[in-house]
C-alpha cells in the first residue's frame, strides 16, 4: 500500500515540475486540493460501510501519490509568487519545516484518532483539512504576484525536462543533495515508517496508542529540530547536511539493536531531529542554489527523487523485514546509509 502511494512520483513528479513552470500554479493547487479531499471522502464512506479491500485501498493510495506528484512542485514553486526573492530562503525553510512535520505527525495523529475514534475517523479530518487548504488557496490570490516565473511555453516538454535535468546534474549543491536526500529517504526515512508498526507491535509489544506515542516522539524530536533549524542555521549548510544523514544512519542502527522501549523512544526522538535537520536544510540549499526560471523543474525532479526512493526504500525493508526479520532489516538500511553519507 505504501509503494502505490509513491509509486506515481517516479514517473510524474518530473512533469509536475514542468507544469509548475508553465501554467497558473494557484489553479493546479486547487483541483489537487479539492480532488483529495474527494478521495479522503471517498475512504471514509468505505470503511464506515466496511465496504474497503486491499485492492480498493491500493488504488486510493495511488490516486493520492499522483495527486502529491503534481502538487509538491507546484507549491513549492508557487512560494515564488507569494514572497521576494530575498526572502525565498526563510520562506523555503519554513515550507520545509511544515512538509516535514506533517509526514512525522501525520500519522501520531492518525494513530490517536484510530484508537479513540475508530479507523474511519482520519480519513474525515484529511478531506475537511483539504478542503479548508483549497479555501486558503483561493485567499492567497490578493498577496500573489501572478504569472510570475514563467518558462518559454513555444519550448517542448521535452526540453524543459531535459533543461532541469542536466541543471540538477551540473550544479553541485543541487546534485549532492539530492544523493543524500536519496539516501536519507530510501535507507532512513522509508525503512523506519515502513518497519515501525511491526516494530511497535512485535517488538516492543505496543497497541495503537503506544505506536502512536513512538512516533510522537519521532514527531516532536522533528519539531524541535525544525525549530532550531529555522532560527539559528544559516549560510553554509553542508556541514549540518553531513552531519544529519551521519546520526541518520546511528540512530536507526540504535533502534534496530535497542531493547528498552524507552531507549527505543529517546532514539526516535533523536531520529525524528536528523531527519529534520538533513531533510530542511537539502531542500533550502536546492532552493537557494535554482535560479526561479527552473525552480518548479527542479523541484519536480527533488520529488521524484525523494518520494521515488522512499517507494524502493518501502519495498526493500518490507522484503528484508520479511526475510530476516524486523531488526536486521533496519540494521543493514542504517549501514547502507552510513556508506552513502
Amino acid at each position: 500500500i505504501t509503494g502505490f502511494f509513491f509509486l506515481p512520483t517516479l514517473f510524474v513528479g518530473p512533469l509536475g515540475g514542468v507544469l509548475a513552470d508553465r501554467v497558473e500554479r494557484r489553479n493546479v493547487l486547487v483541483i489537487a486540493q479539492s480532488s483529495a479531499a474527494v478521495l479522503s471522502g471517498a475512504i471514509f464512506l468505505l470503511v464506515v460501510t466496511g465496504s474497503q479491500t486491499l485492492p480498493m485501498l491500493a488504488l486510493a493510495s495511488f490516486g493520492f501519490g499522483l495527486l502529491i506528484a503534481f502538487e509538491v512542485p507546484v507549491r513549492q514553486a508557487f512560494m515564488t509568487e507569494l514572497v521576494p526573492t530575498a526572502d525565498l530562503p526563510s520562506a523555503a525553510s519554513l515550507h520545509a519545516t511544515a512538509w516535514n512535520l506533517t509526514r512525522l505527525l501525520g500519522p501520531v495523529f492518525a494513530g490517536v484518532l484510530i484508537a479513540t475514534m475508530g479507523s474511519a475517523t482520519p480519513f474525515a479530518f484529511a478531506a475537511v483539512a483539504s478542503v479548508l487548504v483549497t479555501a486558503s488557496f483561493l485567499w492567497m490570490d490578493r498577496y500573489r504576484a501572478p504569472g510570475r516565473q514563467r518558462a518559454d511555453r513555444s519550448r517542448s516538454v521535452l526540453s524543459d525536462l531535459r533543461d532541469g535535468l542536466d541543471f540538477a546534474a551540473r550544479n553541485p549543491v543541487v546534485r549532492y543533495s539530492l544523493v543524500l536526500i536519496w539516501a536519507a529517504a530510501m535507507f532512513g526515512i522509508a525503512t523506519f515508517m515502513t518497519l515501525a508498526p511491526l516494530y511497535a507491535q512485535e517488538e516492543l509489544g505496543l497497541a495503537a496508542d503506544g505506536y502512536g506515542t513512538f512516533l510522537g516522539a519521532a514527531g516532536a524530536g522533528a519539531l524541535t529540530a525544525a525549530l532550531l533549524v529555522t532560527t539559528f542555521v544559516h549560510g553554509d549548510r553542508r556541514p549540518w547536511l553531513a552531519a544529519g544523514v551521519i546520526a541518520m544512519a546511528v540512530l536507526v542502527a540504535g533502534i534496530a539493536i535497542a531493547q528498552s522501549t524507552s531507549v527505543v523512544f529517546i532514539l526516535a526522538f533523536l531520529l525524528g531531529a536528523a531527519q529534520i535537520t538533513l531533510a530542511q536544510n537539502a531542500l533550502v540549499s536546492v532552493h537557494s542554489a535554482t535560479p526561479d526560471a527552473l525552480r518548479g523543474r527542479v523541484m519536480g525532479i527533488w520529488v521524484m527523487t525523494f518520494q521515488g526512493s522512499s517507494l524502493m526504500g518501502s519495498i526493500i525493508s518490507g522484503w528484508m523485514a520479511d526475510l530476516a526479520g524486523v531488526r536486521s532489516a533496519m540494521l543493514v538500511s542504517a549501514l547502507a546509509l552510513g556508506a552513502i553519507g
